[in-house]
């Protein structure tokens, strides 16, 4: 596997976007359960991270997130061309 030194911030990307959207039940077990199996983790800290806020809050903190742990923004102006 390539770059998985990233997999831990797209997840928790993935996992609040979901929370302070409309939740998916399902998604949220899958991201659970990858945290556990992945990294010895569970998502509780992460659930009370995104209590209370927006999905556009959360949006500007996953972007930033993603910009100082993966090639997200690289990838993002790649695809965009």
């Amino acid at each position: 596997m390539k770059n998985t030194k990233e997999i831990s911030a797209i997840l928790t990307a993935v996992f609040c976007l979901n929370r302070a959207g409309n939740e998916n039940k399902d998604i949220t077990l899958i991201l659970d359960y990858a945290f556990r199996r992945l990294f010895g983790a569970n998502t509780n800290l992460l659930m009370l991270t995104c209590l209370g806020h927006t999905l556009d809050e959360v949006k500007s903190s996953v972007m930033e997130l993603l910009e100082a742990e993966t090639a997200y923004k690289a990838y993002l102006e790649e695809y965009r061309k």
